[in-house]
């Protein structure tokens, strides 16, 4: 009986780490998505820079340098996900969510200012 007492807890904590590992790739995901769609929108507001006038097509650009900082931000977070050990990665997952929301919020602002 022993021997099975001490292979239940094994079994446990390792379904616990598997389930855990498969949480954080999810939210890693996520996080890829998010900066993959980010990219698709910069990439239509810059294709349509060359059917402006001098002026529209300035203040665009201005907007989608906005956008790629915004983005990188988003890439040196996705980064430091990745990077997290289990020690900080409840700590950085928050802070994730927390940098991701404003990132979204701000996205979503210029995207829409220009339509």
């Amino acid at each position: 009986m022993t021997t099975t007492n001490q292979t239940i807890p094994s079994t446990t904590q390792e379904s616990r780490e598997a389930v855990d590992e498969r949480l954080r790739q999810a939210v890693l995901d996520k996080r890829q998505s998010e900066i993959e769609a980010w990219n698709r929108q910069i990439e239509e507001l810059r294709s349509g820079l060359s059917n402006l006038t001098e002026d529209a097509r300035q203040e665009i650009e201005k907007r989608v340098d906005q956008l790629l900082q915004a983005r990188d931000q988003g890439m040196e977070q996705l980064q430091r996900l990745q990077e997290a050990t289990q020690d900080n990665w409840q700590q950085l997952l928050e802070q994730s969510d927390a940098t991701f929301g404003s990132l979204a919020d701000r996205f979503h602002a210029l995207v829409e200012s220009n339509g």
